[in-house]
């Protein structure tokens, strides 16, 4: 079982008709090209002379496309989790974190802004407990948290001596796209800091249910029951 995600390139998508179109380019020798989109196997399609065509009426016009050259024995092997680790585990929130240093005190607020938006505002220390002290600073982390499995990257920087408590703001589900995320730090006396941003893109739907299973069936009022383990992400 084996799979090629550097082996398609040059991918084209076409939405305009009822089907989504994909074309792509293939290296010599490798025939045959799964399509993923919103975190599933679409189907497959053999390379001709070097080129591959895929049409497929459930892709919507925003779903990333992930095109996986494999062997031909294996087409129908599901390897999304495999070949996509990043994608597979991103899910559909948006996770930001703020580092604290002693300079932030006692009394001091932070606030998170998606798009303009304001999505959170907190107490920094709720508790009164680890503030105090000098230097100026707070470093902000964007990405996908838990549900990235540490996917995307880690931006803005610490100034001073930090205060050792990292505080975390985890969103609602959200469409896939690109956010504009905007992080502040305001004093007792209600002065905001100039915001810390970033553009943040979630390329994922959540992750689906798992491990449907059907738990029974009364005739007698011709009701169905199932089981299932929820998805982590809604």
């Amino acid at each position: 079982m084996t799979y090629y995600a550097d082996k398609v390139f040059n991918i084209q998508v076409d939405t305009a008709q009822f089907f989504t179109t994909i074309t792509a380019e293939v290296e010599a020798g490798f025939d045959f090209v799964q399509f993923y989109a919103a975190g599933s196997l679409k189907g497959y399609a053999v390379a001709v002379d070097g080129q591959v065509t895929f049409a497929d009426g459930t892709i919507g016009s925003i779903d990333p496309i992930f095109p996986l050259a494999v062997d031909g024995a294996d087409v129908e092997i599901d390897y999304w989790t495999q070949a996509f680790p990043q994608a597979a585990s991103a899910g559909n929130r948006i996770s930001v974190q703020l580092a604290t240093t002693e300079d932030i005190k006692i009394g001091y607020r932070w606030r998170v802004t998606l798009d303009g938006v304001k999505v959170h505002e907190a107490d920094v220390y709720p508790s009164g407990d680890g503030a105090g002290g000098y230097g100026v600073a707070y470093g902000v982390a964007y990405g996908h948290g838990p549900f990235g499995g540490g996917y995307g990257n880690a931006y803005g920087v610490n100034y001073g001596h930090g205060g050792g408590i990292v505080l975390e703001w985890i969103s609602e589900p959200l469409f896939i796209g690109t956010y504009d995320i905007g992080v502040f730090v305001i004093d007792e006396n209600g002065n905001v800091s100039t915001a810390t941003t970033e553009n943040v893109t979630l390329a994922t739907y959540a992750r689906p249910a798992t491990d449907l299973v059907v738990a029974g069936y009364v005739l007698a009022t011709d009701t169905l029951s199932l089981t299932w383990t929820e998805s982590e992400d809604i």
